[in-house]
């Protein structure tokens, strides 16, 4: 476990030395934000928070989901551009905890931007209606173990993918895999809107499929080897 903590700390520091992956979350997380506290607004009473569950169930994973796309290309596609995976697989550290160490520092930058999503809605939505309009207990429950549980398996399969395939073949599967994703976020967004309540059942499912796709793809990492990243590289 200290192993994948060290290897989960060196990422965690240089995504957040990256400026360019700060800003461009940063702003792209506080644009969003704003612009669904302005649609809450619209509605009053049961109609506002049944908004603000909405805005915040899906603005929040959307967020987080892109910045874990942005994140992974660098911890992992770029290590294998700049070579730099070579000198950590001589580490003495296994594939596996290099991986799992390698999603968690993407799982906490990609984490505190969702956080910090969920957080500017519910405050500017709040500050603008003048009256306290708090997500139910499904929304935290998604905001506080659901979104870090989805981040993780989906940085954990572009992962895989970047460390099993080949430099060309890992990008275009990995925007294959991204864009329907990031697509259907947006749709499911653009569909709850104030219509109707996020319930249990809903964050239930996701949840299941988060732990699922995270369990399957740490299964499949016993399948890599050192040898065949390496032939990847070039």
């Amino acid at each position: 476990m200290h192993k994948i903590l060290v290897v989960a700390r060196k990422e965690t520091r240089e995504l957040m030395r990256t400026k360019s992956t700060m800003l461009v979350g940063l702003g792209f997380a506080f644009f969003y934000s704003l612009l669904n506290s302005l649609a809450v607004i619209k509605g009053k009473d049961s109609a506002s928070a049944i908004s603000l569950d909405g805005s915040v169930f899906y603005l929040s994973a959307m967020v987080g989901m892109f910045i874990a796309y942005m994140s992974t290309g660098q911890v992992f596609l770029r290590e294998k551009t700049d070579r730099v995976i070579e000198t950590l697989m001589c580490a003495p550290v296994n594939l596996r905890q290099i991986w799992l160490g390698k999603v968690l520092g993407v799982t906490a930058v990609a984490y505190s931007l969702s956080f910090f999503t969920a957080l500017v809605i519910m405050v500017v939505a709040n500050i603008l209606l003048k009256s306290i309009v708090l997500p139910g207990a499904p929304i935290l429950f998604h905001v506080l173990l659901v979104i870090p549980t989805s981040i993780a398996a989906f940085a954990g399969l572009l992962g895989f993918v970047q460390l099993r395939l080949g430099l060309r073949e890992s990008r275009i599967l990995n925007f294959v895999i991204f864009a329907p994703l990031f697509a259907g976020l947006y749709g499911v967004g653009r569909m709850v809107g104030s219509s109707f309540a996020i319930s249990w059942i809903q964050v239930g499912i996701l949840f299941a499929i988060s732990v699922f796709l995270l369990a399957v793809t740490a299964y499949l990492t016993k399948r890599l080897s050192k040898e065949r990243i390496v032939t990847t590289i070039n």
